[in-house]
């Protein structure tokens, strides 16, 4: 059984490390290749938010889309871009709030 992949920074890597996951540090020159990688091997891609950023957006967008294996994009540990406010974007989405 193989296991979730996570690419991102240094440290955070280290964190899902120690939780079992394959981790790859975002590595510029190695990035779409190692995300493709994951997308082809991993049950579960996990990526920062500054990999998401880094990557063609038509690349994630088309990957978590297809959702096999799902991808999960999450903050790192220090710094980096802010995740969306969603619940935002969903009330603007619906009318409630602008």
């Amino acid at each position: 059984m193989s296991v979730p992949v996570f690419i991102g920074d240094e440290l955070t890597c280290a964190g899902f490390r120690l939780a079992g996951l394959d981790v790859f540090e975002a590595a510029p020159e190695n990035l779409e290749a190692d995300f493709r990688h994951a997308l082809e091997a991993a049950p579960m891609v996990i990526i920062t938010t500054g990999v998401a950023a880094a990557l063609p957006r038509s690349l994630v967008e088309a990957a978590m889309r297809r959702a096999r294996p799902p991808v999960a994009v999450v903050p790192a540990a220090v710094g980096g871009p802010p995740m969306p406010d969603v619940e935002h974007e969903v009330r603007a989405a619906l009318g409630v709030e602008s």
